[in-house]
């Protein structure tokens, strides 16, 4: 802790104050604010002791790989280290060096080949480029690359790779450098200094971008020092961000005033609508109207404006939206996709030459690539994992950077691209399912699904087995591994899907409708029946007949990854939006009864919630801010068989701006990251049950 640091008075002060207050938690993490607490080291910066290591022999480790003397040479075999084994390669031995030259890839799981992995990967398209262009045995690669790679994990591994006596030394990272929700004690104290003076979320998002741009700057002189002191020349790969498909978006902005809060969402909808529209060229206006009002803190804004740009023309203006789009992100605590944010492209772009660094600016590269389009589907599988052309691409460009750093004869990128990368039709045919899983529970939107299913069956209609396993394991409400569905997944030997589909927690399994859709449909096209099948058994797992069920469990409450919540105790549902849909299974059309315990935060006396089954109003609930239940019943014919869906309107509550801020900056100075965006109601429970099976009123639910 920095006894001389600006805030520390002022919590002193206000530590001084609480004191009389019964605040006991808050003042105990105000107290362990001030004395520099070490329980608030985490594993990242944590340095053993003095003495930790007395005698013991520490082993030499690069990795997962432990070194192991042989007659040739050190050499590093696998050893346990409790990581998963799927986040490095299933490489069980790096053999000691021998007469060729050898390149060093490590990254993040970009340079894994996340999706692909193990059966293709970056390393082995990197090590085939090269095979081809200087003849096999001439250059050794050695893929270092890691799944959820942190920078300061990152840091330690380059230098650990330095054991491997590379003779280049390729980087391929940028993607985990995120600041939030794991800021330093200082820098939640930075964030929260410039939120007070400023008064505004945006002082933020600047604090993060500054601190971003210093951690890159340590990278780069980190690898300076490789350069300079060990003559290993290094390739640094910049990270792109599929800005042409994925989409980054939150409920509201952060703390705005009430007020502006509901202009900001009628601005938003009124804008979407437009889009649909003939009438896209008044969204401009709208657009521009988000962004004064969160002053850029949210991705609605720029959203809008590279739709309109997109559908002018312009395609340099709907990248640049679209870039910003992804980076007001920056500043939002909760989960979010990785990402290489602008702040991190440019300060390793104006960097990388000064500190004696050879860059492949891919943003730069994908961009002349597609034609001036921004990056899309064709080179992205997901947010930032890339195609079998993406990879191809990234490759060639990275062989072309790093043959003249080894001495060896030059070849373009053209005719480096052109290489046979023995990537099987079943092999990209399982990424682009995968992609499809993935980006469904990252909540994209059905068109992204459809279109990564369908290329999947076009690769290799044998997908759709695994495709019809993932349904049944995905629908059934039991966990992965009691699944006979799972146990024949096997049959498929890959790996990224064996683990990208196990879930033997059943508070983390939802019901993603989106998803169940798109490849249901995507079957149905290719002449394989699914969609009967499928509302069979999701009517057999789900449906009510003979039970209640309660729509705020996760089942049916959750609806991606990314919703956008701190505060994740299970005591109850939080709506962060103005409407909450929930998916309903029914038998057949008949009449329902539901009862809704909530309360909404600051609402006024004469504000209700509404109530819709299918787009149909069915109850208008008064509003309060203490617990209430209340009953009610449709008449049949609202609902049928199979999937439906059930909608609340919450009322716009009041509250204070100027309350929220101090409470979010104290909250945030002591540790405790908090909900930066309103919360609009709050469900106890929410129970629906056919009439004919009233007996189930006050029966537990599932």
């Amino acid at each position: 802790m920095n006894y001389n640091h600006r805030q520390f008075r002022t919590i002193a002060g206000r530590l001084a104050e609480s004191f009389a207050s019964e605040e006991g938690e808050r003042i105990l993490r105000l107290v362990t604010q001030l004395s520099g607490s070490p329980n608030n080291a985490t594993p990242e910066t944590e340095q053993p002791k003095p003495g930790k290591l007395a005698g013991t022999l520490a082993k030499l480790r690069v990795g997962t790989w432990e070194a192991v003397n042989e007659a040739n040479g050190r050499s590093f075999v696998r050893v346990a280290t409790g990581e998963a084994g799927h986040l490095w390669a299933n490489v069980q031995k790096i053999p000691a060096k021998g007469p060729g030259r050898r390149v060093v890839l490590v990254g993040e799981s970009v340079a894994r080949g996340m999706l692909f992995d193990p059966q293709f990967n970056p390393a082995l398209a990197l090590q085939r480029i090269m095979n081809a262009a200087c003849g096999p045995g001439k250059i050794d690669v050695v893929d270092l690359a890691r799944s959820d790679l942190t920078q300061a994990r990152l840091h330690k591994l380059i230098g650990e790779a330095l054991h491997l006596e590379p003779d280049a030394l390729v980087v391929f990272a940028g993607n985990n450098w995120s600041v939030l929700p794991n800021a330093s004690d200082e820098q939640f104290l930075d964030m929260m200094s410039a939120l007070r003076e400023a008064g505004s979320w945006r002082a933020v998002k600047e604090s993060c971008e500054s601190f971003l741009a210093s951690s890159a700057r340590q990278t780069l002189c980190l690898l300076e020092e490789i350069v300079h002191q060990q003559g290993v020349p290094v390739v640094f790969v910049l990270p792109e961000f599929n800005l042409g498909d994925w989409r980054t978006d939150c409920d509201s902005p952060p703390l705005l005033s009430s007020k502006e809060t509901q202009v900001w969402i009628h601005t938003r909808s009124e804008a979407e609508q437009l889009l649909k529209g003939n009438d896209w060229e008044k969204a401009k206006a709208l657009g521009e109207r988000l962004m004064e009002l969160d002053q850029g803190t949210t991705a609605a804004g720029p959203n809008i404006l590279a739709e309109v740009s997109q559908k002018r023309g312009d395609r340099e203006a709907a990248r640049t939206f679209l870039q910003m789009a992804r980076d007001a992100s920056v500043c939002w605590p909760f989960s979010q996709t990785p990402r290489c944010f602008s702040v991190i492209q440019q300060t390793i772009r104006e960097g990388a030459a000064a500190h004696g660094i050879h860059l492949v600016d891919l943003p730069h590269e994908f961009t002349a690539h597609l034609g001036g389009e921004a990056a899309d589907r064709r080179l992205f599988l997901d947010y930032c994992h890339l195609t079998l052309e993406g990879i191809r691409l990234t490759t060639a460009i990275t062989a072309e950077t790093v043959l003249p750093l080894l001495k060896l004869p030059a070849k373009s990128r053209k005719e480096l691209a052109e290489v046979d990368l023995k990537v099987g039709n079943n092999v990209n045919a399982g990424a682009h399912f995968l992609a499809a899983v993935h980006s469904g529970n990252w909540g994209q939107g059905i068109e992204l699904l459809r279109y990564q299913v369908r290329k999947a069956l076009e690769c290799d209609r044998g997908i759709a087995r695994m495709m019809q396993l993932f349904l049944e394991i995905h629908i059934r409400r039991v966990p992965t591994s009691l699944c006979r569905s799972y146990d024949q997944l096997f049959e498929f030997q890959n790996m990224a899907a064996i683990t990208g589909f196990y879930n033997d927690s059943l508070r983390d399994k939802f019901l993603n409708t989106r998803l169940i859709t798109a490849i249901s449909e995507g079957l149905d096209e290719v002449g394989i029946p699914t969609q009967a099948l499928v509302k069979d058994l999701l009517i057999k797992e789900h449906g009510l007949k003979g039970k209640a069920v309660n729509l705020v469990h996760n089942l049916y409450s959750i609806e991606s990854f990314a919703r956008s919540l701190v505060d994740l105790r299970p005591g109850f549902f939080k709506a962060t939006a103005r409407n909450t849909t929930f998916p309903l299974v029914c038998d057949k059309p008949e009449s329902l009864s539901f009862a809704l315990t909530t309360k909404v935060p600051a609402v006024s006396s004469d504000q209700t919630i509404a109530l819709r089954v299918n787009g149909s109003h069915v109850a208008d609930i008064p509003a309060t801010d203490r617990w209430t239940s209340a009953t009610f019943s449709t008449p049949a014919g609202l609902v049928h068989p199979g999937l439906n869906q059930v909608e609340l309107d919450w009322p716009m509550p009041v509250w204070s701006v100027e309350k929220q801020r101090e409470r979010t900056a104290e909250c945030f100075e002591t540790g405790e990251v908090v909900e930066i965006t309103p919360m609009f109601g709050l469900i106890h429970s929410f129970r629906v049950w056919t009439n004919a099976g009233h007996h189930l009123a006050n029966a537990s639910t599932e």
